[in-house]
């Protein structure tokens, strides 16, 4: 799919398109339920030299067309996946932008297409994990595992951070298949008798847009960055039936009805084997299938602790 468009600044594509520079690629990560369209993703074009450009975009590759460009505004193209209503799975493609004078930019376009919602109908946390462009070793490829404390494939015996180097800590919320609900995540300082909780942000219920369904869920409020100084602390997420903690002691001591190891913790790995130092997926199991991927989260700039 090849178009032109005439538009009246000079182009200068930032990679960053609602949390897609994760591993400092240029890619742009959709889901959506097949036969559905995605969230719409932008790429933000810089104002700064206007001149009247003769601006070139084309999808390439064999799943182009579930693909496209929705809108070219002033300032951002607008783009979106779609895939039919036959195809589950991760979809490829790579975007060419071009313009008179200047030198093409490309973009690898990945798209995971999920058959509907909830129960058997959720990608397994090994094919989330995939789409986003990552090679970390999950340890099973299936839906549902088990909520043992035993360690799957890369898993750490890592419950408890701290920060690594000056700055904040960014908790991403990734990815989430759960039911529809509000979700407060972020982190606790340890304590001896209660974890001290400290909302970083929330998660939105089930909208227009099925956000409990989806890579990169949308926030309710709050943000995804804090600074806990030089405190330990752990991770947490509070459903409307218990909360979470990374740290198997709290789980069991305050929700035994619950899943006891309810937080795998893994390295980031890169598609080509490197892993990217002081950052981990902190993976949370919700119900007892063993599936974690609940809720996903990039954490980075923390270093573990291993007490």
């Amino acid at each position: 799919m090849k178009f032109t468009v005439f538009i009246l600044f000079l182009l200068c594509f930032s990679t960053f398109a609602l949390g897609q520079e994760l591993v400092g690629q240029k890619e742009i990560i959709f889901s959506a339920i097949k036969g559905n369209s995605s969230k719409e993703k932008i790429i933000y074009i810089d104002q700064e030299n206007a001149s009247s450009t003769e601006l070139d975009f084309e999808i390439s590759g064999k799943d182009a067309s579930y693909f496209q460009v929705d809108s070219v505004l002033p300032s951002k193209l607008i783009v979106s996946f779609r895939p039919d209503s036959l195809f589950v799975g991760i979809a490829h493609a790579r975007f060419k932008v071009d313009y008179k004078g200047g030198d093409a930019r490309y973009y690898q376009l990945r798209g995971l297409s999920t058959n509907a919602l909830e129960g058997e109908n959720e990608p397994p946390l090994a094919e989330v994990v995939k789409a986003l462009g990552l090679g970390t070793d999950i340890g099973w490829s299936s839906l549902a595992n088990h909520i043992e404390p035993d360690l799957e494939g890369e898993e750490l015996e890592v419950n408890k951070f701290k920060k690594a180097k000056p700055g904040v800590v960014e908790m991403i919320p990734v990815a989430r298949y759960s039911p529809a609900f509000t979700l407060p995540f972020g982190y606790y300082f340890l304590d001896n008798i209660e974890p001290q909780l400290q909302e970083v942000g929330i998660l939105e219920g089930d909208l227009k847009y099925p956000e409990h369904q989806t890579l990169f869920p949308g926030l309710k409020e709050g943000g995804m960055t804090f600074d806990p100084g030089e405190q330990k602390f752990g991770f947490y997420t509070t459903s409307p039936s218990h909360i979470a903690y990374s740290e198997d002691a709290w789980n069991k001591k305050f929700y035994p009805n619950h899943a006891e190891h309810a937080c795998r913790v893994y390295p980031v790995r890169t598609s080509n084997g490197r892993i990217l130092p002081d950052q981990y997926l902190i993976c949370f199991e919700e119900a007892a299938n063993g599936d974690y991927q609940d809720y996903v989260f990039w954490v980075k700039n923390v270093a573990p602790l291993n007490e």
